[in-house]
């Protein structure tokens, strides 16, 4: 129990006023014998104990009384109630849930619109003198004023202003904000409210968590959920859960076909949902796709066709119309289109009494371009990949401009002998190519000596080498060394190709390098596909912003039959170039809250981020970032403030918006929603919410009656209308006893 005016109990002190005029006005008489009196002696004694019991209980009435008035003057409460049920001040902090499930309408108005209404009237009920803290929660929690806690006008704007962002739903941080804003304030009591629409999923997040926060608010304040929507509400949901351009390497003058998947996260049917496609601002088809039924918790997928004409980055746009919740009704993609595709491969040259299969090239060049040299050549000089070949002891640092991809196919490394190998100012090259954003291929062979090769690109050299290597193994040709399609993580590069058992079964080999894998050397390395003894036989290393993949075998007839089978190499060397040249595209696609970070080319005085502009507006909206930051030699930006989905862009201050993805010394990325919002869209009922915090919150319904409610509520947390009710009846019951006492008089 606690006292809000607990000074008053010094009126309890009067208590001793009807004690004093007790023994004050007792009867003094002087006794006289007189013999009549001894006779009514008894019946006088009788009379006279019961009027003394009579008066004690009286007595002890008013002293009831004067007590009862003390108590109700020195306002009793519970713990952790408000101390608002007249005049004193509370430190008040208000928390907004912005996750998109928020902007769903529930009747004429969106939830976070009920929101911001039943802020108000709760901000004109707090008493004067208290401060008000506001804050926006979603799976963060954002300060926003006001600058003065105590000015409620500019609180006022605040709430106005306040959006939802494209985020998922998560109360903890904002509650754990909100508890550490409210114990700055100096006022006794304390007042976290919560608007939310008590979507079930944000309190299961970081349950473990929110419980004891939960806990530690009651037992410091009073903790009040105002509930913006419908607990009953059913909301008609479909998410647009990604878009693919269904072609590995998506080059110009070609019409390719497109697939959006869809998923109705809602617990009714969905019915004429409409699927609109852009590429650049452009429609895909002339008119959206109707998609006329999808049942709850199905997927499907809908398919358009369009024209590819430009090369470069650019973004697709998915869209659906007809559902409760548009926060993931959009998804963006960044598509890398490519004019050319310009592959270097740097092969020892075929020697005259060699057949043409026999050049190290052959296989790498057919698997890239799968025409007849002879009877093809028009498609062959007019294909998208573009092929070029040299020796390794003749190549040159010039030779990687304007090159995607290179092989390095048997390609020894240089010893003391200038003629062999590759030259040292051509492995420096190599290596920032990569890490400029370059695909690098390494098959091995007879002239990649292991000792020489670690030296060279290994860490101690151009740091390319996935992993170490060892030895060379041999083996039998009754007992070839077989891929294993099991080996293949299905979200790796290699993907694509696990279900193709037999075909890389085909792929037997006589000759491999032993990788090393211990812990030390296999850091950052992915091993894409072993053998069926459990060998590593190709791995992958990401470094810079660019990948090197590397065969522990020939990719000719030398060492095995890895590229020699078409159905095996073709597929295989189209989804290598497709994820290596993927790497190039600008900027990309992100999620909401992800951080953007960029390495521009050179410093400038400083940099700004470009955010997606608002509805009914055609400015974008600028950040500025400062300058660009050193680190491990390179500059480095980086800016999270990527709440809402769609594109952003860093360029210098005063740069031009980009137009399309193309910025001026700048990069463009695109945000998407975070789905997880729309994963579950159950509500919590308030049985459901004191099982899951282990108390009964406060939750009251965002509506006409919630300034009512809330003083109701402030009003319930003091005992002093009981007290004073108790008061009543005592003082009634005193009257009564002493008219009594009086007629038995």
């Amino acid at each position: 129990m606690t006292f809000l005016a607990p000074i008053m109990f010094a009126g309890a002190a009067a208590v001793t006023i009807p004690v004093a005029l007790h023994f004050f006005y007792r009867a003094r008489y002087k006794p006289l014998p007189w013999a009549p009196m001894k006779f009514l002696k008894e019946a006088v004694e009788q009379t006279s104990r019961r009027l003394k019991f009579q008066e004690w209980i009286l007595l002890a009435l008013r002293c009831l009384a004067l007590i009862l008035l003390a108590l109700a003057l020195a306002r009793p409460g519970r713990e952790s109630t408000s101390a608002a049920g007249g005049t004193q001040p509370i430190d008040a902090v208000f928390v907004f849930d912005t996750s998109y499930s928020m902007a769903a309408k529930d009747g004429d108005k969106t939830r976070i619109e009920r929101a911001k209404e039943a802020a108000v009237a709760i901000l004109d009920t707090l008493p004067d003198k208290s401060s008000i803290q506001i804050y926006s929660c979603a799976d963060r929690a954002t300060a926003l004023g006001p600058v003065s806690r105590f000015n409620r006008d500019q609180a006022k704007q605040i709430i106005q202003a306040i959006e939802v962002t494209n985020l998922s739903t998560d109360l903890l941080p904002g509650l754990t904000e909100a508890l550490s804003a409210s114990e700055t304030g100096k006022a006794e009591s304390k007042e976290i409210y919560v608007f939310t629409d008590m979507q079930k999923a944000g309190f299961e997040r970081q349950l473990s968590a929110l419980k004891p926060k939960c806990e530690e608010i009651k037992a410091k304040g009073n903790l009040i959920f105002i509930r913006c929507g419908k607990e009953d509400r059913k909301l008609n949901n479909v998410s647009v859960v990604d878009v693919q351009l269904l072609a590995a390497i998506p080059h110009t003058k070609t019409r390719v076909p497109f697939k959006v998947t869809l998923k109705n996260t809602g617990r009714e049917p969905a019915r004429a949902v409409k699927v609109l496609l852009e590429l650049d601002g452009k429609p895909v088809e002339k008119n959206p796709t109707q998609v006329d039924t999808i049942a709850p918790g199905e997927t499907v997928t809908v398919t358009l066709t369009g024209a590819l004409d430009e090369a470069g980055a650019r973004l697709l746009t998915a869209q659906i119309i007809g559902d409760d919740v548009a926060g993931d009704n959009v998804f963006y993609k960044v598509v890398g289109i490519r004019d050319k595709v310009r592959v270097l491969l740097v092969a020892p040259p075929k020697r005259p009494e060699q057949s043409e299969t026999d050049a190290g090239d052959w296989f790498a060049r057919k698997a890239l371009i799968p025409f007849d040299a002879d009877k093809d050549r028009d498609k062959i000089l007019n294909y998208f990949i573009e092929v070029e070949t040299i020796a390794p002891n003749e190549i040159g640092p010039d030779k990687l401009a304007k090159k995607d991809v290179v092989y390095l196919l048997n390609a020894g490394a240089r010893t003391d002998n200038p003629l062999q190998g590759m030259a040292p100012a051509f492995v420096d090259k190599l290596a920032e190519f990569v890490k400029n954003g370059g695909g690098l291929v390494i098959g091995s062979g007879d002239a990649v000596v292991p000792a020489a090769y670690n030296r060279t690109l290994g860490p101690t050299g151009a740091g390319l080498l996935p992993l170490p290597l060892g030895a060379i193994r041999n083996t039998t040709p009754a007992a070839l060394f077989v891929p294993a399609a099991t080996s293949i993580d299905e979200n790796s590069v290699l993907g694509p190709m696990k279900p193709y058992t037999e075909w890389i079964a085909r792929g037997e080999l006589s000759r491999m390098i032993e990788l090393d894998e211990t812990p030390a050397a296999a850091a950052g390395a992915t091993v894409l596909m072993r053998t069926t003894d459990g060998k590593p036989l190709v791995a992958s290393r990401v470094v810079g912003q660019g990948e090197v993949i590397f065969f522990a075998t020939s990719l000719d007839e030398n060492w095995g039959r890895m590229m020699s089978d078409g159905q095996l190499a073709i597929p295989m060397t189209t989804h290598l170039i497709a994820h290596l040249t993927r790497r190039k595209v600008p900027g990309g696609t992100r999620m909401v809250g992800d951080p953007l970070t960029w390495n521009p080319p050179k410093a400038e005085s400083g940099f700004e981020l470009i955010k997606p502009a608002k509805p009914g507006e055609k400015a974008r909206p600028r950040v500025q970032l400062g300058e660009a930051k050193t680190v491990d030699g390179k500059l480095v930006l980086s800016s999270a403030d990527t709440l809402i989905a769609g594109e952003y862009a860093i360029v210098p201050i005063g740069a031009a918006d980009p137009v399309g993805l193309t910025g001026e010394n700048g990069v463009v990325y695109v945000v998407n929603p975070d789905l997880r919002e729309t994963d579950n869209l159950d509500v919590l009922s308030d049985n459901e919410t004191e099982k899951m915090l282990g108390f009964r919150p406060t939750i009251i319904v965002a509506g006409a009656d919630t300034e009512g409610a809330v003083r109701e509520r402030r009003t319930r947390g003091e005992w002093t209308e009981y007290v004073l009710l108790f008061l009543l009846f005592l003082l009634v019951a005193e009257a009564t006893w002493a008219w009594y006492c009086g007629k038995a008089k």
